[in-house]
């Protein structure tokens, strides 16, 4: 039919008009009067949200004896893409003289700089990563490195009392594996015991559980990736870690960590760590017949911290047993060759170390926001405490080390700090340091 033709145009028309009337009656003045609000009385705009928060803040010192982590995923969920960034970092300047008349030997490094990104899914789920480059370079020929330090996943189960851990995480031994931005702690470099008694830092892959269940106490319990038991040295454990790269997953451990602030500012922790390393690494005999090995590793610390009112003080237990040392000294590789050569310095069957610092900072009684904390430590560490039967100790692993330093924090994220220290290798104070260093988080 001729009308028909007219339909579409029809249509359109209807649906124009359509649009027009909506419009004007958007336009057209309110029916009633209308009432305009005084400023005062108007309800605020919304706060503005960053795109992306920096993660460290400017915590308390109540606060910092229990880490950063949780205040950075508290930044990331207050930023509008639920995301915090930031990182923290050290440059050092050191002098070291061997010897009661020896020449002091200087040098100067960037120890680290990391970078960490925090992002909160939801409410429940979240990942935290962390990048590091040590001693400024890395490559084939450099003694740097480029590494991931943390990369995990975490899922509150059930609030704060319960979640699941995944990924590459810190192994929650002591205090500084897990608590070591610079502007946190007093010294130049961290306390040996938390580098040769507790490797620094200390991370694996593993699964495992971390809560709150009440105020005041947290925990900790994860299956890790064991040691690797051919690097385990005279020197320590820092040798068997891992990393995370192309790990030996045949033998597991299991660490755990449970801390109780009993006041604010005062945390009181014990960490313990089990496992057979032996399953991650192969081991022969003199013929050259291969041979199942058992290296339990067994560990456990306990520490107190406090912050609060000026004061900062810490002390620090570690001991590590290793039972089976005797039977891996006398182990080879597939081509014949000692795995364990040095029988002047042989693996232990015990190390332990001990520390207590304490600091006051001067300035508080001034009522100003700057921090000077001169402080003062006793340290005592021996990764040969107890060796296996038919070896000898190396009386210079047994170290007692005095060191007397100050730290100024301007703010709260930045450190300029130094240090002397004295090293007794039982065969007198035969080492002097000088420290001075640059320490920042962000």
């Amino acid at each position: 039919m001729p009308c028909l033709r007219f339909l579409p145009a029809a249509a359109v028309a209807l649906i124009l008009a359509c649009f027009a009337a909506e419009s004007a009656a958007d336009t057209a003045a309110p029916a009633g009067p209308t009432i305009d609000l005084a400023p005062e009385h108007a309800a605020p705009p919304p706060p503005k949200q960053p795109p992306i928060a920096l993660g460290a803040g400017r915590a308390p010192d109540v606060d910092l004896v229990r880490g950063l982590t949780e205040q950075r995923f508290h930044a990331a969920e207050g930023s509008a893409s639920n995301t915090s960034i930031g990182g923290y970092g050290e440059v050092l300047i050191r002098g070291l003289a061997s010897g009661r008349d020896g020449e002091t030997r200087w040098s100067a490094d960037v120890a680290r700089l990391v970078v960490f990104v925090a992002h909160s899914f939801t409410s429940r789920i979240r990942v935290y990563t962390e990048l590091e480059i040590e001693h400024s370079l890395s490559c084939s020929t450099c003694s740097g490195a480029f590494e991931l330090e943390q990369a995990y996943l975490d899922w509150k189960l059930f609030g704060d009392a319960l979640g699941l851990r995944a990924g590459l995480v810190l192994v929650p031994m002591g205090i500084i594996n897990t608590v070591h931005e610079p502007p946190t702690f007093n010294g130049v470099v961290r306390p040996r015991l938390d580098t040769v008694v507790i490797p620094s830092t200390w991370r694996e892959i593993g699964a495992g559980f971390f809560g709150r269940p009440v105020e005041g106490l947290r925990y900790e319990l994860y299956g890790m990736t064991g040691l690797d038991p051919r690097g385990l040295s005279a020197d320590g454990l820092a040798g068997g870690r891992q990393g995370g790269s192309f790990a030996a997953a045949k033998a597991w451990s299991v660490v755990g960590r449970a801390e109780v602030e009993p006041i604010l500012g005062f945390v009181i922790g014990a960490s313990g760590y089990a496992g057979d390393a032996g399953g991650n690494s192969d081991f022969y005999l003199r013929d050259h017949s291969r041979v199942s090995l058992s290296v339990p590793v067994l560990g456990y610390t306990l520490d107190a911290r406090f912050h609060r009112a000026g004061l900062e003080w810490k002390a620090l237990f570690a001991e590590w047993h290793l039972p089976q040392s005797e039977a891996l000294m006398h182990t080879f590789d597939a081509t014949g060759a000692a795995l364990f050569p040095d029988a002047t310095s042989p693996v232990p069957t015990r190390m332990r170390g001990a520390y207590v610092e304490g600091g006051y900072d001067v300035l508080r009684p001034l009522g100003v926001s700057h921090q000077l904390v001169p402080f003062a430590r006793l340290e005592y560490y021996d990764t040969q405490s107890a060796v296996p039967d038919g070896f000898d100790r190396n009386p210079t692993k047994s170290v007692r080390e005095y060191t007397f330093g100050a730290s100024y924090r301007p703010i709260r994220e930045i450190a300029f700090k130094a240090d002397y220290q004295l090293r007794n290798r039982k065969l007198g104070l035969d080492e002097r340091q000088i420290n001075f260093g640059l320490g920042f988080m962000y």
